[in-house]
């Protein structure tokens, strides 16, 4: 058996173990003993005399080391714990002038593909595609701002008659809001009737005044329909009532009866949900492609199985300082039952046109560690080689490889992570072995 493929049954028979299969890991070195039967010429009378000499052909680099089953990076010379998760180190033996970057499966286990199929290994080839692009993300609905109405008065004065109780009222437009009592308001009212008895007196010639009157009491908030009861009547109006502008719901409500109120006074809001925005989130690889007029579908759990089209009409220019995530935003109609809500989430899909002759693998075959993408090439030689690879597009269950990969080769899509684990645990041992290999040569020097 090579040194290769000695260390890899250890750490296949703790990843079965681990996984609730320790009667089929017991067996594993029979199995083993399978796949690599005597070689021509190779004595089988003696297998004391066989085992002695292996062991004296590796004493020189063969090395037991302490290893964590969940994360192989962490390697000790003696018994512990893992510092990550706590586990009980395992003693596995190791030769250290394996090659860290290549885990071999070599003999009948490899030729007849019964380790392959035991362990569920299986592997696809690098190919180029049509990837369709195609984002599926999440949203929230905010109101739309161009339906958000600020209620401010236009003269000081007191407040009466509040008919809007509290946020989340819904007032109709036209319907009264409030009155108010403002010694500004009752002035221009006297100087209105003045400016009328003036127009029956001079006729057109004091017309302008009049009009004048009329402008001052429409620019101090004062509505058509009360300027025209005014005139009939001819009798000032203490109390002047204020009317919705539309239709809408009551937030950020802020006065309360018999308050006094200013211009600069913000009493409520009106928010209209005949239409709304949703805000959507997009992730940096895939903002490349993305820009105003792509189609969107717009789905909430609140009604299943019914989607809303529209289209992307803006592109926010700053991202998420966290998330590095950049905002879009979805107009929809909403005046069927006002259905969106604000602050809803809901799933936003966002479609795109094809990317055509891309290199493209299966998503699953990717291990990523948070710092670099990685992938398990199948050798020709029954081997496996980690690559590190560069990644672009994802799209449904296929991501796009930039670098690292060629059209033709074949990688691993289920079992990588274990061979992974154990091209990382090797590595760190050639890095050990050298360092030690170093500090006695210097000690040598020195003596």
């Amino acid at each position: 058996m090579t040194p290769s493929t000695r260390f890899l049954w250890p750490g296949l028979a703790l990843w079965l173990s681990l996984s609730g299969c320790s009667a089929f890991a017991a067996d594993l070195p029979d199995i083993a003993q399978e796949a690599h039967p005597h070689e021509a010429g190779a004595s089988t009378e003696n297998p004391s005399t066989e085992a002695n000499a292996s062991d004296t052909q590796h004493s020189d680099t063969a090395v037991y080391k302490y290893v964590c089953p969940m994360h192989p990076q962490i390697v000790r010379d003696h018994e512990g714990t893992c510092p990550i998760c706590g586990m009980a180190l395992v003693k596995q033996l190791f030769d250290a002038s394996e090659s860290a970057q290549e885990v071999h499966v070599k003999g009948g286990a490899s030729a007849d593909g019964s380790l392959r199929q035991t362990f569920a290994v299986r592997t696809a080839e690098v190919q180029r595609t049509t990837l369709w692009k195609y984002i599926e993300t999440f949203g929230k609905v905010v109101p739309d701002e161009t339906q958000v109405v600020h209620i401010h008065p236009r003269a000081s004065g007191w407040i009466s008659d509040l008919s809007v109780r509290s946020n989340g009222d819904f007032v109709k437009k036209g319907a009264l809001l409030y009155r108010i009592y403002s010694p500004e308001i009752v002035s221009a009212q006297q100087d209105f009737l003045q400016a009328l008895q003036s127009q029956r007196k001079l006729g057109n010639s004091a017309k302008s005044i009049l009009e004048s009157a009329r402008v001052r009491l429409s620019l101090l908030g004062v509505d058509d329909q009360t300027i025209q009861v005014l005139q009939r009547k001819r009798r000032v109006m203490e109390q002047i009532p204020v009317y919705a502008p539309q239709s809408g719901y009551v937030s950020e409500m802020a006065v309360q009866n018999g308050m006094y109120i200013q211009p600069q006074t913000e009493l409520m809001s009106l928010i209209g949900l005949n239409s709304v925005w949703v805000e959507a989130e997009v992730l940096p690889l895939q903002q490349a492609w993305v820009k105003q007029g792509l189609t969107v579908e717009v789905a909430t759990d609140a009604y299943p199985g019914q989607t809303r089209e529209s289209r992307i009409d803006y592109l926010y220019p700053t991202a998420d300082p966290v998330l590095q995530a950049l905002k879009v935003r979805i107009p929809l109609q909403n005046t069927d039952e006002q259905r969106f809500k604000p602050n809803m989430l809901v799933d936003v899909t966002i479609y795109g046109g094809p990317k055509h002759s891309v290199l493209a693998i299966p998503m699953e075959a990717v291990i990523q560690d948070g710092t670099q993408s990685r992938v398990v090439m199948e050798q020709p030689n029954g081997g496996y080689r980690v690559a590190e690879i560069v990644t672009g597009m994802e799209t449904r269950n296929w991501v796009e490889v930039l670098s690292g990969l060629k059209a033709g080769e074949r990688i691993v899509t289920s079992g990588q992570f274990l061979i992974d684990s154990e091209s990382q645990i090797q590595s760190n041992l050639k890095r050990m072995a050298g360092s030690s290999d170093s500090g006695a040569a210097n000690h040598a020097h020195a003596h």
